[in-house]
């Protein structure tokens, strides 16, 4: 995504877990834009992305989502990624593009986990919003 949208945007993931966490997960993936820490989650409330119910967040679409990585990584692997985890499971997540002024013009609030806008969208309301 970053490269189709080099010209045009900055994409940025906001999150709220540990330094010692982000930095774990950023030496197992390779992740190409900036990575902010909001441990107080101020950029959550102001975004108005608050915790969901156990039934919208633990619900089929996230249990098919963690078989998969299951599937993918392996039972043993999976469960020492998972061990000591203490972030806020029932947190939600969103998408959000901010127009070259610095407006927000277009937002989507994930009701859960799963809850999230194809790339192909993404790129479609960033390059509505420059114009």
């Amino acid at each position: 995504m970053s490269e189709r949208l080099s010209d045009s945007a900055t994409v940025a993931l906001v999150t709220f877990t540990t330094i010692a966490r982000l930095e774990e997960y950023q030496r197992n993936r390779s992740l190409s834009v900036p990575v902010l820490i909001d441990r107080e989650r101020e950029v959550y409330r102001a975004y108005g992305l608050g915790r969901g119910s156990l039934r919208d967040v633990w619900g089929r679409a996230t249990l098919r989502r963690y078989a998969e990585i299951l599937r993918a990584s392996g039972l043993r692997r999976w469960l020492s990624d998972m061990s000591g985890r203490t972030d806020d499971t029932r947190q939600l997540g969103g998408d959000f593009v901010i127009s070259p002024e610095g407006d927000l013009a277009w937002s989507h609030r994930g009701s859960g986990p799963a809850d999230r806008p194809s790339i192909d969208a993404l790129v479609a309301e960033v390059e509505r919003a420059r114009r």
